[in-house]
């Protein structure tokens, strides 16, 4: 039941070294390509980094110490002359792969990198081409320490207003 990996689902910004195998990456990316999109476009796109100067330069672009130390970074993207919807679209596929990640026993943090010089320096170093749109970044790894999931105790039935608030 998906309700188990939405209840172990937590940001996870410190990271053990190890190495993350292709066939999870793969898992993760399905996910987010199994997404909803507006109107079917299916435009989202995906880059893959371990390279550990890659890694260092987009530290150096954003300032957070996880982006570095991940073992891995996947960059959802998508095609803007394919959708008008880009922050939804890449949220919808963004949760996705963060359960699945979950559901692997690996953590996920979303580092917002949403537009201006931040985007547009990361999309140089990526080679991303003018007309895709990167909103954010999702890096990958092993949770250095355990999480506690959420509990049916954190869940507020007051926050649910029937037919009118």
């Amino acid at each position: 039941m998906v309700i188990k990996e939405i209840q172990n689902r937590r940001s996870i910004r410190e990271y053990k070294p190890d190495d993350i195998p292709d066939e999870y990456i793969q898992e993760i990316i399905k996910a987010g390509e199994f997404a909803p999109s507006a109107m079917n476009n299916r435009a989202v796109e995906f880059i893959v980094v371990r390279d550990s100067k890659t890694k260092e330069d987009i530290f150096n672009i954003v300032g957070q110490t996880f982006v570095k130390k991940a073992p891995v970074l996947i960059i959802p993207t998508t095609d803007t002359r394919k959708t008008n919807f880009v922050v939804e679209d890449l949220a919808v596929v963004s949760e996705n792969m963060f359960l699945q990640a979950t559901a692997l026993g690996l953590g996920t943090v979303w580092k917002a990198v949403g537009g201006g010089v931040w985007e547009e320096k990361i999309k140089e170093i990526l080679g991303v081409p003018e007309e895709y749109k990167i909103i954010n970044i999702i890096p990958v790894g092993y949770p250095k320490e355990k999480v506690f999931p959420y509990v049916d105790a954190d869940f507020d039935p007051k926050k649910i207003h029937k037919e009118r608030w």
